[in-house]
């Protein structure tokens, strides 16, 4: 399994219209990705320099490159720049997703 990351890093000038947007109108277009199998969003402390992040999971790293290359990722893609405003950087990255079972 794969997950791909989208780190944001900062604060939205308004947290409250931010997170309506990302909830109701970005997530939704995202979840249309084909071969997504999750999103889990974590959201950081008020404190904290992130303010949340985004883990889409895939069961292979070619279904992820399906996905980030299709037409469904540029319309999240288009979106993105409709967010309300942002003040800090968002930042992408690949893992590998490896469970540890305690037996």
């Amino acid at each position: 399994m794969v997950k791909f990351c989208v780190f944001y890093y900062g604060k939205p000038e308004d947290p409250a219209a931010f997170d309506k947007y990302y909830w109701d109108h970005h997530l939704p277009i995202v979840t249309r990705w084909p071969k997504i199998k999750r999103i889990v969003i974590s959201k950081g402390q008020p404190d904290d320099d992130i303010y949340q992040i985004a883990e889409l999971y895939f069961d292979s790293r070619a279904e992820m490159e399906t996905a980030l290359n299709s037409p469904e990722r540029a319309a999240a893609a288009e979106d993105s720049k409709k967010f309300p405003r942002f003040n800090g950087e968002v930042n992408r990255r690949t893992f590998e997703v490896i469970d540890f079972v305690n037996a």
